[in-house]
């Protein structure tokens, strides 16, 4: 699987988890919700050093202004749900993974 398809598989498993945890009202998708987002936070976190062997060897190819609406309307959804906790590592992951394709492009 190229990492295109990468990303729209765990955006879109993200975006139907939000879906079925907020209007659904299933306070338990909440959990799986938050392994979305804290593991690529922590896949990130350890990414990001130069020594690292777990350096990606593309970059992917998702338009930024894509990216950017899906997770603006990400972080939305999640501050909506007063799930700032959730909400602060998605952010982090994001700025972490834009930190990782910047240092991958040089």
């Amino acid at each position: 699987m190229d990492r295109t398809t990468q990303w729209i598989v765990r955006k879109g498993a993200l975006a139907v988890a939000l879906y079925v945890a907020i209007v659904g009202g299933l306070d338990f998708m909440q959990y799986v919700i938050a392994a979305l987002v804290w593991w690529p936070l922590a896949v990130n976190f350890w990414t990001v050093p130069a020594g690292s062997r777990w350096r990606a060897t593309a970059p992917m190819e998702i338009p930024p202004t894509a990216a950017m609406t899906f997770d603006l309307a990400a972080l939305g959804s999640m501050f909506l749900a007063h799930w700032y906790w959730t909400a602060f590592a998605y952010a982090a992951a994001c700025g972490f993974a834009a930190l990782f394709r910047g240092r991958a492009a040089s």
